[in-house]
Protein backbone atom coordinates (compact mmCIF):
# COMPACT_ATOMS: atom_id res chain seq x y z
CA UNK A 1 0.00 0.00 0.00
CA UNK A 2 1.18 3.61 -0.74
CA UNK A 3 0.25 6.63 0.50
CA UNK A 4 -1.67 7.71 -3.01
CA UNK A 5 -3.93 4.81 -1.90
CA UNK A 6 -5.58 7.02 0.01
CA UNK A 7 -6.20 10.02 -2.85
CA UNK A 8 -3.43 12.28 -1.10
CA UNK A 9 -1.89 14.51 -3.44
CA UNK A 10 0.97 14.43 -5.69
CA UNK A 11 2.30 17.22 -4.28
CA UNK A 12 2.33 15.69 -0.62
CA UNK A 13 3.13 12.06 -1.51
CA UNK A 14 6.45 13.51 -3.59
CA UNK A 15 6.97 15.36 -0.07
CA UNK A 16 6.44 12.37 2.11
CA UNK A 17 9.18 10.34 -0.74
CA UNK A 18 11.40 13.05 -0.14
CA UNK A 19 11.89 11.95 3.01
CA UNK A 20 12.48 8.51 2.66
CA UNK A 21 8.61 7.95 3.33
CA UNK A 22 6.96 5.41 0.64
CA UNK A 23 5.06 2.97 2.87
CA UNK A 24 2.31 3.89 5.33
CA UNK A 25 2.34 2.51 8.69
CA UNK A 26 -0.35 0.27 10.29
CA UNK A 27 -1.77 3.21 12.37
CA UNK A 28 -1.83 5.09 9.20
CA UNK A 29 -3.66 2.52 6.96
CA UNK A 30 -6.44 2.25 9.34
CA UNK A 31 -6.92 6.17 10.38
CA UNK A 32 -6.61 7.86 6.89
CA UNK A 33 -9.30 6.47 5.44
CA UNK A 34 -11.87 7.16 8.37
CA UNK A 35 -10.49 11.16 9.21
CA UNK A 36 -11.35 11.41 5.49
CA UNK A 37 -14.77 9.83 5.97
CA UNK A 38 -15.06 12.87 8.54
CA UNK A 39 -15.82 10.72 11.22
CA UNK A 40 -14.54 11.03 15.29
CA UNK A 41 -11.82 9.15 16.25
CA UNK A 42 -9.91 7.02 19.01
CA UNK A 43 -6.91 5.85 18.43
CA UNK A 44 -4.36 3.42 20.70
CA UNK A 45 -0.91 3.37 19.03
CA UNK A 46 2.43 3.73 20.76
CA UNK A 47 4.84 6.25 20.19
CA UNK A 48 6.59 5.80 17.30
CA UNK A 49 4.25 4.32 15.08
CA UNK A 50 3.17 6.99 12.60
CA UNK A 51 0.26 8.91 14.58
CA UNK A 52 1.35 12.21 13.83
CA UNK A 53 0.99 12.02 9.89
CA UNK A 54 -2.17 9.13 10.56
CA UNK A 55 -3.95 12.52 11.93
CA UNK A 56 -2.18 15.47 9.64
CA UNK A 57 -2.06 14.16 6.10
CA UNK A 58 -6.60 14.01 5.89
CA UNK A 59 -5.53 17.75 7.75
CA UNK A 60 -3.45 19.06 5.37
CA UNK A 61 -5.45 17.82 2.18
CA UNK A 62 -8.55 19.24 3.07
CA UNK A 63 -7.47 22.62 3.97
CA UNK A 64 -9.35 25.21 2.03
CA UNK A 65 -9.63 29.10 2.15
CA UNK A 66 -8.53 31.24 5.06
CA UNK A 67 -8.27 30.71 8.63
CA UNK A 68 -7.66 28.52 11.88
CA UNK A 69 -9.34 24.77 10.57
CA UNK A 70 -7.42 22.47 12.69
CA UNK A 71 -6.28 22.78 16.10
CA UNK A 72 -3.47 20.30 17.16
CA UNK A 73 -2.62 19.87 20.89
CA UNK A 74 0.29 18.40 22.79
CA UNK A 75 1.15 18.06 25.83
CA UNK A 76 4.83 19.58 25.88
CA UNK A 77 6.82 21.99 23.33
CA UNK A 78 8.84 19.69 22.47
CA UNK A 79 6.35 17.51 21.62
CA UNK A 80 4.45 20.65 19.29
CA UNK A 81 7.34 21.69 17.65
CA UNK A 82 8.03 18.19 16.38
CA UNK A 83 4.67 17.93 14.87
CA UNK A 84 4.77 21.60 13.37
CA UNK A 85 7.91 20.13 11.45
CA UNK A 86 6.74 16.90 10.32
CA UNK A 87 3.29 19.07 9.49
CA UNK A 88 5.47 21.64 7.13
CA UNK A 89 7.71 19.10 5.65
CA UNK A 90 4.18 17.48 4.30
CA UNK A 91 2.27 20.73 2.96
CA UNK A 92 2.31 22.51 0.18
CA UNK A 93 3.45 26.20 0.55
CA UNK A 94 -0.15 27.29 0.61
CA UNK A 95 -0.48 26.49 4.17
CA UNK A 96 0.20 28.30 7.12
CA UNK A 97 0.93 26.67 10.21
CA UNK A 98 2.00 28.54 13.51
CA UNK A 99 3.10 26.94 17.03
CA UNK A 100 2.06 28.10 19.81
CA UNK A 101 3.45 27.45 23.42
CA UNK A 102 4.85 28.96 26.66
CA UNK A 103 8.44 30.46 27.81
CA UNK A 104 8.92 32.63 24.70
CA UNK A 105 7.57 36.22 23.70
CA UNK A 106 3.45 36.20 22.68
CA UNK A 107 4.43 38.40 19.57
CA UNK A 108 5.62 35.89 16.94
CA UNK A 109 2.77 33.36 18.33
CA UNK A 110 0.08 36.21 18.20
CA UNK A 111 1.39 37.40 14.56
CA UNK A 112 1.45 33.93 13.66
CA UNK A 113 -1.83 33.08 14.83
CA UNK A 114 -3.37 35.58 12.02
CA UNK A 115 -2.86 34.05 8.76
CA UNK A 116 -2.59 30.65 10.29
CA UNK A 117 -4.74 27.74 8.97
CA UNK A 118 -3.44 24.77 11.19
CA UNK A 119 -2.52 25.66 14.91
CA UNK A 120 -0.34 23.38 16.60
CA UNK A 121 0.26 23.93 20.49
CA UNK A 122 0.40 23.13 24.28
CA UNK A 123 -2.48 23.68 26.04
CA UNK A 124 -1.89 26.37 28.53
CA UNK A 125 -0.70 28.66 25.55
CA UNK A 126 -3.31 28.25 23.33
CA UNK A 127 -5.97 28.50 25.66
CA UNK A 128 -3.55 31.94 27.09
CA UNK A 129 -4.60 33.46 23.34
CA UNK A 130 -7.90 32.01 23.34
CA UNK A 131 -8.86 34.17 26.37
CA UNK A 132 -7.30 37.38 25.30
CA UNK A 133 -8.86 36.77 21.72
CA UNK A 134 -5.58 36.39 19.90
CA UNK A 135 -6.76 32.89 18.45
CA UNK A 136 -9.91 32.38 16.42
CA UNK A 137 -11.22 28.93 16.20
CA UNK A 138 -14.86 30.06 15.37
CA UNK A 139 -14.37 28.02 11.66
CA UNK A 140 -12.69 25.08 13.14
CA UNK A 141 -12.94 22.12 11.73
CA UNK A 142 -10.24 19.22 13.14
CA UNK A 143 -9.92 19.32 16.97
CA UNK A 144 -6.89 17.27 17.25
CA UNK A 145 -5.01 15.04 20.58
CA UNK A 146 -1.78 13.80 20.27
CA UNK A 147 -0.48 11.80 23.53
CA UNK A 148 -3.97 12.93 24.71
CA UNK A 149 -3.53 10.61 27.57
CA UNK A 150 -0.48 12.17 28.64
CA UNK A 151 -2.56 15.49 28.62
CA UNK A 152 -4.68 14.19 31.15
CA UNK A 153 -1.97 12.48 33.08
CA UNK A 154 -0.11 15.72 32.66
CA UNK A 155 -3.36 17.75 34.72
CA UNK A 156 -4.83 19.45 31.53
CA UNK A 157 -7.95 18.40 32.02
CA UNK A 158 -9.80 21.78 32.46
CA UNK A 159 -7.74 23.60 29.95
CA UNK A 160 -8.67 21.07 27.65
CA UNK A 161 -12.18 21.05 28.13
CA UNK A 162 -12.08 25.02 28.23
CA UNK A 163 -10.48 25.24 25.08
CA UNK A 164 -13.21 22.53 23.69
CA UNK A 165 -15.90 25.54 24.70
CA UNK A 166 -14.35 27.82 22.45
CA UNK A 167 -14.65 25.00 19.41
CA UNK A 168 -17.58 25.06 17.09
CA UNK A 169 -19.82 22.14 18.10
CA UNK A 170 -19.80 21.05 14.50
CA UNK A 171 -16.35 19.70 14.05
CA UNK A 172 -14.21 16.52 13.62
CA UNK A 173 -12.12 15.16 17.07
CA UNK A 174 -9.30 13.16 16.28
CA UNK A 175 -8.37 11.76 19.65
CA UNK A 176 -4.59 9.71 19.92
CA UNK A 177 -2.39 8.40 22.53
CA UNK A 178 -0.37 5.31 23.62
CA UNK A 179 -3.61 4.07 25.68
CA UNK A 180 -7.12 5.22 26.00
CA UNK A 181 -7.29 5.81 29.95
CA UNK A 182 -10.86 6.15 31.36
CA UNK A 183 -10.72 10.15 31.89
CA UNK A 184 -10.42 10.13 28.25
CA UNK A 185 -13.79 8.06 27.68
CA UNK A 186 -15.21 10.66 29.80
CA UNK A 187 -14.20 13.57 27.72
CA UNK A 188 -15.81 11.82 25.10
CA UNK A 189 -19.14 11.09 26.47
CA UNK A 190 -18.99 15.07 28.64
CA UNK A 191 -18.79 16.45 25.04
CA UNK A 192 -20.87 14.02 22.93
CA UNK A 193 -17.53 12.63 20.92
CA UNK A 194 -19.09 9.28 19.67
CA UNK A 195 -15.04 7.73 18.03
CA UNK A 196 -14.60 5.05 16.05
CA UNK A 197 -12.10 3.33 18.30
CA UNK A 198 -8.84 2.00 16.36
CA UNK A 199 -6.15 0.10 18.74
CA UNK A 200 -3.01 -1.30 17.62
CA UNK A 201 -1.34 -4.03 18.82
CA UNK A 202 2.04 -3.11 20.35
CA UNK A 203 3.58 -5.96 19.08
CA UNK A 204 3.07 -5.24 15.92
CA UNK A 205 5.33 -2.25 16.00
CA UNK A 206 7.66 -2.71 19.01
CA UNK A 207 8.27 -6.71 18.39
CA UNK A 208 12.12 -5.79 18.41
CA UNK A 209 11.51 -4.21 21.81
CA UNK A 210 13.77 -6.03 24.47
CA UNK A 211 12.07 -5.86 27.67
CA UNK A 212 14.07 -7.18 30.48
CA UNK A 213 14.59 -6.28 34.63
CA UNK A 214 17.55 -7.44 36.92
CA UNK A 215 18.13 -7.46 40.56
CA UNK A 216 20.53 -4.79 42.35
CA UNK A 217 21.15 -3.35 45.85
CA UNK A 218 20.87 0.38 46.18
CA UNK A 219 24.73 0.03 46.80
CA UNK A 220 25.51 -1.65 43.67
CA UNK A 221 22.74 0.01 41.55
CA UNK A 222 24.56 2.84 40.01
CA UNK A 223 27.85 0.45 38.82
CA UNK A 224 24.86 -2.08 37.33
CA UNK A 225 23.99 1.21 35.03
CA UNK A 226 27.37 1.96 34.58
CA UNK A 227 28.52 -1.89 33.27
CA UNK A 228 25.43 -1.88 30.99
CA UNK A 229 25.85 1.62 29.40
CA UNK A 230 29.69 0.65 29.25
CA UNK A 231 28.76 -2.08 27.06
CA UNK A 232 26.62 -0.04 25.12
CA UNK A 233 28.72 2.58 24.79
CA UNK A 234 28.08 3.16 20.73
CA UNK A 235 24.38 3.17 21.39
CA UNK A 236 21.84 6.29 22.26
CA UNK A 237 20.28 5.75 25.50
CA UNK A 238 17.82 7.47 27.79
CA UNK A 239 18.08 6.55 31.64
CA UNK A 240 14.44 7.55 33.50
CA UNK A 241 14.66 8.86 37.53
CA UNK A 242 11.94 9.39 39.37
CA UNK A 243 13.04 13.01 40.96
CA UNK A 244 15.23 15.95 39.28
CA UNK A 245 17.92 15.67 41.74
CA UNK A 246 18.56 12.32 40.99
CA UNK A 247 18.63 13.21 37.36
CA UNK A 248 21.31 15.84 38.17
CA UNK A 249 23.04 13.51 40.57
CA UNK A 250 23.55 10.63 38.25
CA UNK A 251 24.49 12.71 34.89
CA UNK A 252 27.37 13.91 37.24
CA UNK A 253 28.45 10.45 37.85
CA UNK A 254 27.87 9.35 34.84
CA UNK A 255 30.02 12.48 33.28
CA UNK A 256 32.94 11.44 36.20
CA UNK A 257 33.38 7.32 34.78
CA UNK A 258 33.94 8.92 31.36
CA UNK A 259 30.51 9.26 29.86
CA UNK A 260 28.79 11.80 27.44
CA UNK A 261 26.02 12.09 29.62
CA UNK A 262 23.12 15.43 30.30
CA UNK A 263 20.32 15.77 32.21
CA UNK A 264 17.05 16.66 31.65
CA UNK A 265 14.68 18.50 33.89
CA UNK A 266 11.85 20.53 34.81
CA UNK A 267 14.22 22.98 36.80
CA UNK A 268 16.17 23.62 32.94
CA UNK A 269 15.04 26.25 30.60
CA UNK A 270 12.90 25.78 27.40
CA UNK A 271 16.56 26.77 25.56
CA UNK A 272 18.74 24.19 27.71
CA UNK A 273 16.42 21.54 27.39
CA UNK A 274 16.30 21.59 23.51
CA UNK A 275 19.78 22.10 23.62
CA UNK A 276 20.55 18.68 24.96
CA UNK A 277 17.84 17.34 22.93
CA UNK A 278 19.45 18.53 19.57
CA UNK A 279 22.87 17.43 21.33
CA UNK A 280 21.99 13.98 21.46
CA UNK A 281 20.26 13.92 18.08
CA UNK A 282 23.65 15.01 16.69
CA UNK A 283 25.62 12.22 19.11
CA UNK A 284 27.19 14.95 20.80
CA UNK A 285 26.39 13.22 24.11
CA UNK A 286 25.22 9.63 24.47
CA UNK A 287 23.33 9.30 27.51
CA UNK A 288 19.86 11.64 29.13
CA UNK A 289 19.45 10.95 32.34
CA UNK A 290 15.41 12.00 32.80
CA UNK A 291 12.37 12.83 34.12
CA UNK A 292 9.06 11.82 32.58
CA UNK A 293 7.79 15.34 32.54
CA UNK A 294 10.75 16.46 31.19
CA UNK A 295 10.98 13.54 28.53
CA UNK A 296 7.36 13.53 27.73
CA UNK A 297 6.99 14.65 23.61
CA UNK A 298 10.72 13.24 23.15
CA UNK A 299 10.58 11.75 19.65
CA UNK A 300 14.42 11.03 18.79
CA UNK A 301 14.06 7.90 15.94
CA UNK A 302 17.95 6.35 17.26
CA UNK A 303 17.73 6.15 20.86
CA UNK A 304 18.32 2.17 21.08
CA UNK A 305 18.02 1.82 25.28
CA UNK A 306 15.69 2.76 27.86
CA UNK A 307 16.97 1.95 30.86
CA UNK A 308 14.30 2.47 34.15
CA UNK A 309 16.85 3.48 37.20
CA UNK A 310 13.67 4.29 39.36
CA UNK A 311 10.65 2.47 38.64
CA UNK A 312 7.68 4.03 37.48
CA UNK A 313 4.57 4.52 39.43
CA UNK A 314 2.03 3.94 36.84
CA UNK A 315 1.57 0.91 33.93
CA UNK A 316 1.25 3.79 31.65
CA UNK A 317 4.38 6.00 32.24
CA UNK A 318 6.11 2.88 32.21
CA UNK A 319 4.76 2.22 28.77
CA UNK A 320 5.26 5.43 27.42
CA UNK A 321 9.17 5.19 28.30
CA UNK A 322 9.82 2.26 27.00
CA UNK A 323 8.37 3.47 23.25
CA UNK A 324 11.13 5.93 23.29
CA UNK A 325 13.60 2.72 22.23
CA UNK A 326 13.02 0.69 19.23
CA UNK A 327 10.96 3.26 17.30
CA UNK A 328 9.54 2.17 14.12
CA UNK A 329 10.70 -1.37 14.45
CA UNK A 330 14.11 -1.00 15.09
CA UNK A 331 15.69 -3.76 17.44
CA UNK A 332 15.72 -1.76 20.62
CA UNK A 333 16.68 -3.10 24.54
CA UNK A 334 14.13 -1.59 27.77
CA UNK A 335 16.06 -2.33 31.08
CA UNK A 336 14.57 -2.47 34.40
CA UNK A 337 16.68 -1.99 38.09
CA UNK A 338 15.11 -3.37 39.88
CA UNK A 339 15.82 -2.98 44.57
CA UNK A 340 14.48 -5.24 46.83
CA UNK A 341 11.83 -3.04 47.64
CA UNK A 342 10.54 -2.55 43.81
CA UNK A 343 9.31 -5.74 43.45
CA UNK A 344 5.52 -5.34 44.55
CA UNK A 345 5.32 -2.58 42.55
CA UNK A 346 7.00 -3.41 39.25
CA UNK A 347 4.33 -6.77 39.26
CA UNK A 348 1.87 -4.36 39.10
CA UNK A 349 3.47 -2.66 36.39
CA UNK A 350 3.85 -5.64 34.40
CA UNK A 351 0.20 -7.32 35.17
CA UNK A 352 -0.09 -10.00 32.99
CA UNK A 353 3.10 -9.59 30.77
CA UNK A 354 5.65 -11.91 31.52
CA UNK A 355 9.24 -9.74 31.80
CA UNK A 356 12.42 -11.74 31.77
CA UNK A 357 14.98 -11.17 34.75
CA UNK A 358 18.73 -10.77 33.35
CA UNK A 359 20.68 -13.20 35.50
CA UNK A 360 23.64 -10.90 37.32
CA UNK A 361 25.91 -14.11 37.38
CA UNK A 362 26.33 -14.05 33.77
CA UNK A 363 27.18 -10.72 33.81
CA UNK A 364 30.68 -8.87 34.30
CA UNK A 365 30.27 -6.33 36.14
CA UNK A 366 32.65 -3.08 36.80
CA UNK A 367 32.92 -1.07 39.56
CA UNK A 368 31.79 2.99 38.89
CA UNK A 369 33.55 5.24 40.46
CA UNK A 370 31.14 6.91 42.93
Amino acid sequence: MSFSDFNISDKVVDNLESQGITEPTEVQQKSIPIVFEGKDLLVESETGSGKTLAFSLPVIENIDGEGVQALILSPTRELAKQIAKEVNKASDDTIESVTIYGGVSYGPQIEGAKKANIVIGTPGRVLDLLKKNHLDVSGLDYFVLDEADRMLDMGFQDELEQIIDFCPSERQNLLFGATIPHGLKRLCDKYSIDPKIIRIERKKHTRNLKEGYINCKKDNKLSTLYTFLKQRDRDLSIVFCQTKNTTRWLADKLRKNGFKAQELNGDMSQHQRENVVDKLKQKEIRVIVATDVAARGLHIDDITHVFNYDVPDKADTYTHRIGRAGRQGEKGEAITLLEPNDHQKFRRLKKQKKIPRINRDEIEFEEADM
